[in-house]
Protein backbone atom coordinates (compact mmCIF):
# COMPACT_ATOMS: atom_id res chain seq x y z
CA UNK A 1 0.00 0.00 0.00
CA UNK A 2 1.39 3.53 -1.10
CA UNK A 3 0.58 5.46 2.05
CA UNK A 4 -1.01 5.89 5.42
CA UNK A 5 -2.99 8.49 6.95
CA UNK A 6 -5.23 9.82 9.50
CA UNK A 7 -8.75 11.33 8.72
CA UNK A 8 -8.94 14.92 9.60
CA UNK A 9 -10.73 16.58 12.36
CA UNK A 10 -11.57 19.79 14.21
CA UNK A 11 -8.64 21.71 14.66
CA UNK A 12 -9.35 21.64 18.62
CA UNK A 13 -10.72 18.07 18.65
CA UNK A 14 -7.96 15.77 20.67
CA UNK A 15 -8.08 11.92 20.15
CA UNK A 16 -10.97 10.06 21.34
CA UNK A 17 -13.35 13.45 20.85
CA UNK A 18 -16.62 13.09 19.40
CA UNK A 19 -18.07 15.84 17.08
CA UNK A 20 -20.95 18.00 18.94
CA UNK A 21 -23.97 15.87 19.66
CA UNK A 22 -22.25 12.46 18.68
CA UNK A 23 -22.86 9.26 21.15
CA UNK A 24 -19.81 6.15 20.30
CA UNK A 25 -21.24 2.56 19.14
CA UNK A 26 -18.59 0.01 18.87
CA UNK A 27 -19.54 -1.56 15.38
CA UNK A 28 -20.91 0.94 12.40
CA UNK A 29 -24.52 0.73 11.97
CA UNK A 30 -25.74 -0.64 8.28
CA UNK A 31 -28.24 1.27 7.29
CA UNK A 32 -29.12 2.25 3.39
CA UNK A 33 -32.06 3.86 1.50
CA UNK A 34 -33.29 0.49 -0.63
CA UNK A 35 -31.82 -2.91 -1.16
CA UNK A 36 -28.81 -4.36 -2.06
CA UNK A 37 -27.77 -4.70 -5.47
CA UNK A 38 -26.70 -7.87 -6.95
CA UNK A 39 -25.11 -6.40 -10.15
CA UNK A 40 -21.75 -8.17 -11.34
CA UNK A 41 -18.49 -6.46 -9.53
CA UNK A 42 -17.01 -6.80 -12.64
CA UNK A 43 -19.14 -5.22 -14.58
CA UNK A 44 -19.40 -2.07 -12.65
CA UNK A 45 -18.19 1.49 -13.70
CA UNK A 46 -17.90 4.56 -12.25
CA UNK A 47 -18.80 7.43 -14.72
CA UNK A 48 -18.01 11.17 -14.03
CA UNK A 49 -19.92 14.13 -16.24
CA UNK A 50 -21.61 17.58 -15.62
CA UNK A 51 -19.39 20.14 -15.89
CA UNK A 52 -16.14 18.34 -17.07
CA UNK A 53 -12.72 20.21 -18.28
CA UNK A 54 -13.81 18.63 -21.49
CA UNK A 55 -17.24 18.85 -21.21
CA UNK A 56 -17.68 15.28 -22.15
CA UNK A 57 -18.81 12.40 -19.66
CA UNK A 58 -16.26 9.68 -18.96
CA UNK A 59 -16.98 5.79 -17.97
CA UNK A 60 -14.33 3.98 -16.71
CA UNK A 61 -14.44 0.30 -15.82
CA UNK A 62 -13.95 -0.40 -12.10
CA UNK A 63 -10.28 -2.59 -13.54
CA UNK A 64 -9.24 0.73 -14.61
CA UNK A 65 -10.11 2.63 -11.11
CA UNK A 66 -8.81 0.30 -9.66
CA UNK A 67 -5.57 0.14 -11.06
CA UNK A 68 -4.96 3.73 -9.00
CA UNK A 69 -2.27 3.58 -6.22
CA UNK A 70 -4.00 1.63 -3.24
CA UNK A 71 -3.92 4.01 0.03
CA UNK A 72 -5.10 3.08 3.73
CA UNK A 73 -6.57 5.57 5.71
CA UNK A 74 -7.97 5.52 9.27
CA UNK A 75 -11.05 7.23 9.60
CA UNK A 76 -14.17 7.93 12.11
CA UNK A 77 -17.91 7.39 10.78
CA UNK A 78 -20.37 9.78 11.76
CA UNK A 79 -24.04 9.44 10.83
CA UNK A 80 -26.56 12.42 11.15
CA UNK A 81 -28.63 10.07 13.29
CA UNK A 82 -26.00 10.58 16.13
CA UNK A 83 -23.97 7.79 16.13
CA UNK A 84 -20.14 7.76 15.51
CA UNK A 85 -17.99 4.76 15.06
CA UNK A 86 -14.18 5.74 15.71
CA UNK A 87 -10.54 4.46 13.85
CA UNK A 88 -12.35 2.60 10.78
CA UNK A 89 -9.87 1.46 8.72
CA UNK A 90 -10.36 2.07 4.94
CA UNK A 91 -8.57 0.83 1.98
CA UNK A 92 -8.88 2.09 -1.69
CA UNK A 93 -8.19 5.11 -4.11
CA UNK A 94 -8.13 8.52 -3.38
CA UNK A 95 -11.08 10.20 -4.87
CA UNK A 96 -8.79 13.42 -6.29
CA UNK A 97 -6.54 10.26 -7.78
CA UNK A 98 -10.13 9.16 -9.61
CA UNK A 99 -10.89 13.27 -10.19
CA UNK A 100 -7.73 13.72 -12.22
CA UNK A 101 -8.99 11.00 -14.78
CA UNK A 102 -11.88 13.61 -15.58
CA UNK A 103 -11.46 17.08 -14.13
CA UNK A 104 -13.60 19.41 -13.51
CA UNK A 105 -14.11 22.98 -15.18
CA UNK A 106 -13.10 25.30 -14.16
CA UNK A 107 -15.62 27.08 -11.66
CA UNK A 108 -16.92 23.60 -10.38
CA UNK A 109 -17.83 24.33 -6.74
CA UNK A 110 -19.88 20.57 -6.11
CA UNK A 111 -20.11 17.22 -7.12
CA UNK A 112 -23.80 15.58 -6.95
CA UNK A 113 -22.34 12.24 -6.49
CA UNK A 114 -24.49 9.22 -7.58
CA UNK A 115 -25.24 6.02 -6.25
CA UNK A 116 -27.12 2.66 -7.38
CA UNK A 117 -31.09 3.46 -7.07
CA UNK A 118 -31.19 6.99 -7.57
CA UNK A 119 -29.45 7.94 -4.42
CA UNK A 120 -27.35 10.91 -4.78
CA UNK A 121 -25.60 13.70 -2.80
CA UNK A 122 -24.28 17.37 -3.13
CA UNK A 123 -20.66 16.94 -2.19
CA UNK A 124 -18.67 20.36 -2.14
CA UNK A 125 -15.97 19.90 -4.52
CA UNK A 126 -12.85 20.87 -1.98
CA UNK A 127 -14.28 18.11 0.43
CA UNK A 128 -14.43 15.47 -2.43
CA UNK A 129 -10.86 15.85 -3.49
CA UNK A 130 -9.36 16.03 0.02
CA UNK A 131 -6.70 13.91 0.61
CA UNK A 132 -8.22 11.60 2.50
CA UNK A 133 -11.58 11.01 0.85
CA UNK A 134 -11.18 7.25 -0.75
CA UNK A 135 -13.01 4.95 -2.65
CA UNK A 136 -13.31 2.08 -0.34
CA UNK A 137 -12.89 -1.46 -1.65
CA UNK A 138 -12.15 -2.59 1.99
CA UNK A 139 -12.99 -2.43 5.63
CA UNK A 140 -10.94 -2.85 8.82
CA UNK A 141 -8.86 -5.25 6.50
CA UNK A 142 -11.70 -7.00 4.65
CA UNK A 143 -13.30 -6.46 1.75
CA UNK A 144 -16.86 -4.76 1.76
CA UNK A 145 -19.12 -6.99 2.31
CA UNK A 146 -22.60 -5.77 -0.24
CA UNK A 147 -24.46 -4.07 2.94
CA UNK A 148 -21.51 -2.48 3.54
CA UNK A 149 -21.46 -0.70 0.06
CA UNK A 150 -19.11 -3.33 -2.06
CA UNK A 151 -17.46 -3.18 -4.73
CA UNK A 152 -17.24 0.97 -4.34
CA UNK A 153 -18.17 3.23 -0.91
CA UNK A 154 -17.22 6.62 -0.88
CA UNK A 155 -16.08 7.89 2.38
CA UNK A 156 -15.28 11.13 3.69
CA UNK A 157 -14.45 11.24 7.25
CA UNK A 158 -14.89 14.40 8.39
CA UNK A 159 -18.93 14.31 6.99
CA UNK A 160 -21.82 13.15 7.83
CA UNK A 161 -21.89 9.93 6.57
CA UNK A 162 -24.79 10.12 4.13
CA UNK A 163 -22.40 12.09 1.76
CA UNK A 164 -20.78 8.77 1.30
CA UNK A 165 -23.03 6.81 -0.85
CA UNK A 166 -22.16 2.92 -0.95
CA UNK A 167 -22.38 1.34 -4.10
CA UNK A 168 -20.67 4.43 -5.79
CA UNK A 169 -20.89 4.96 -9.75
CA UNK A 170 -19.41 8.30 -10.12
CA UNK A 171 -20.75 11.99 -9.56
CA UNK A 172 -21.86 15.18 -12.18
CA UNK A 173 -19.63 18.17 -11.66
CA UNK A 174 -21.89 21.27 -10.73
CA UNK A 175 -21.13 24.96 -11.82
CA UNK A 176 -22.94 27.64 -8.87
CA UNK A 177 -24.91 28.17 -11.63
CA UNK A 178 -26.60 24.58 -12.77
CA UNK A 179 -27.50 23.46 -9.04
CA UNK A 180 -29.05 19.88 -8.08
CA UNK A 181 -29.52 18.49 -4.65
CA UNK A 182 -29.10 14.83 -3.81
CA UNK A 183 -31.87 12.97 -1.72
CA UNK A 184 -31.52 13.70 1.75
CA UNK A 185 -30.40 17.46 0.91
CA UNK A 186 -33.71 17.83 -1.00
CA UNK A 187 -35.46 16.94 2.47
CA UNK A 188 -33.74 19.47 4.30
CA UNK A 189 -31.00 18.09 5.44
CA UNK A 190 -27.58 20.29 5.24
CA UNK A 191 -25.07 21.12 2.04
CA UNK A 192 -21.95 20.61 3.12
CA UNK A 193 -22.44 18.49 6.01
CA UNK A 194 -19.68 18.47 8.76
CA UNK A 195 -20.12 16.27 11.20
CA UNK A 196 -17.35 18.50 13.50
CA UNK A 197 -19.61 21.54 12.78
CA UNK A 198 -22.63 20.20 13.03
CA UNK A 199 -24.00 20.39 10.08
CA UNK A 200 -27.22 18.34 10.01
CA UNK A 201 -29.76 20.67 8.41
CA UNK A 202 -30.12 23.08 5.80
CA UNK A 203 -31.55 26.06 8.30
CA UNK A 204 -28.31 25.76 9.79
CA UNK A 205 -26.94 27.91 7.34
Amino acid sequence: MSETGRAPRSAAAAPGELPPGQHLVDTPVVMHYGRVPERDPEAWTVTIGGATATGAEHVFPIQEVLRLPTVTEVGDMHCATRWTAQGITWTGVRAVDVAALAPPAPGVTTALVFAEFGYAANVPLPDLLTATALLATHMDGEPLAPERGAPLRLVIPHLYTWKGPKWLRGWNYLLPEDPDRGFWEERGYHPRGDAWREERYAHQG
